[in-house]
């Protein structure tokens, strides 16, 4: 588990190990998917669904407390917003390769 994660979870949920692993696991499920998403929506063009995938990926990581993981995000959202392709097929590289660390 990816140490801001533990901190953060465990601050919100008293040191529930079963709360915070089922929470931990879920979030890293949901970057899985949503990172694919984010590669069908830009290989479609299709702008507002990819800024909705980095909007849930954006909030789900600050609720598992992985501000690395919302920064990309972010960012991943005003690239969808100017439509910049090239950068947008950087951030979601960026956010893959953060996903293998969790």
């Amino acid at each position: 588990m990816k140490e801001c994660c533990k901190k953060y979870l465990n601050e919100q949920f008293g040191d529930d190990a079963e709360a915070v692993n089922a929470i931990y696991a879920e979030y890293v499920s949901s970057v899985g998917a949503k990172t694919a998403e984010a590669d069908a929506a830009l290989a479609a063009s299709e702008w507002d669904t990819l800024d909705k995938v980095a909007h849930t990926v954006k909030g789900n990581s600050l609720a598992a407390g992985d501000q690395q993981m919302a920064d990309a995000a972010i960012a991943l959202r005003g690239a969808a917003k100017s439509q910049d392709r090239g950068q947008a097929a950087q951030l979601i590289a960026d956010m893959k390769a953060l996903a293998e660390l969790l």
